[in-house]
């Protein structure tokens, strides 16, 4: 009878606290800081800092030393408490994709990063029309450049990413799905607008706009030193809209991998996207868009089912929100 009751206790017994909040934990032990935490699982400073401090009243732990301006760092308990979570967390994520096994259902949380200049154009059809065609599916996005994103791939922040084939090293596989030529970004009332091709002969003494991210910039800058050319870069930028905004004021040219629907920058000027070609008549080494993943790290049904989604979707003749005309 003791046995029995003991038992009808624990199933009635209101649980105190969320998988949510523990996942708010785990990021901000991760990082080892509140700010980053918020920055990296795209959820607000306070939020975080509440759940901490739930849980630690929930279960009467000091999960964190407090450091002013310098983050937060783990106590022992806390470190043994984030351990426990994660196994935790990672049984409670089998239970879910389990559950949508049984029922051949694909869901679960997939975890995606994607190059900061694809982004905007690329994910939100791309992600709309899988959970649309999944519903138990829920995909989360993070945007980055491509150093970070191979950081965030390693370390298990992300799942997968749809990337370029920049720098990869043997422990990344890479899914390729298109071909991306380079083209010349001018305003539309530029004087070589009206041309059907160019080259960087053309516009190696224009003023440049250099979109400024690692790896990227090093691409654009090699199809230069390929021809023994030296670009006159008047202004530098890391953001897309910005380069965009900057060729469209007649502020100088620039080049440009991807193509979106939008044919102008954020103020209204009109673009054109001229197809780059090399002095011999060829074009220049393009970038391979695919999804890049840990090679060893199994993945699981949703993963599996969006990457193939992405070869459905993907190819060198159509992707969401690019302009092929």
């Amino acid at each position: 009878m003791g046995d029995q009751s003991d038992s009808e206790a624990l199933n009635t017994l209101p649980l105190r606290f969320t998988l949510k909040q523990l996942r708010y934990f785990v990021a901000a032990g991760d990082a080892g800081s509140i700010l980053k935490a918020s920055e990296n699982i795209h959820v607000s400073q306070p939020s975080i800092s509440s759940a901490i401090s739930h849980l630690e009243e929930t279960f009467g732990l000091q999960l964190f030393l407090r450091h002013h301006a310098q983050g937060v760092s783990l106590t022992s308990a806390g470190r043994e408490f984030l351990r426990e979570t994660k196994a935790l967390l990672s049984q409670a994520d089998e239970l879910h994709n389990l559950a949508g096994a049984l029922s051949d259902q694909v869901v679960g949380i997939i975890e995606v990063g994607c190059f900061n200049p694809l982004a905007p154009i690329i994910i939100p059809e791309l992600c709309h029309g899988f959970m649309a065609s999944h519903p138990g599916s829920d995909i989360r996005v993070r945007e980055a450049h491509q150093e970070k994103l191979l950081q965030q791939l390693r370390v298990g922040n992300i799942d997968l990413a749809l990337t370029y084939d920049l720098e990869l090293h043997a422990d990344i596989e890479f899914v390729p799905l298109a071909e991306l030529p380079p083209y010349v970004l001018l305003s539309a009332s530029h004087p070589l607008a009206e041309r059907d091709i160019l080259t960087l002969e053309d516009v190696v003494s224009l003023p440049m706009i250099l979109l400024d991210l690692p790896l990227s910039s090093e691409y654009f800058m090699g199809l230069f030193r390929q021809q023994e050319l030296k670009p006159t870069i008047k202004a530098r930028t890391a953001l897309t809209d910005v380069q965009r905004g900057l060729v469209g004021s007649g502020y100088g040219y620039s080049l440009a991998n991807v193509r979106p629907n939008n044919m102008a920058s954020l103020d209204g000027n009109p673009l054109k996207y001229i197809p780059l070609h090399s002095r011999s008549g060829d074009t220049p080494p393009p970038l391979n868009l695919g999804i890049a993943m840990v090679r060893e790290l199994h993945q699981n049904k949703a993963q599996r089912t969006f990457i193939e989604y992405c070869k459905d979707r993907i190819s060198t003749n159509q992707i969401p929100g690019m302009d092929f005309s």
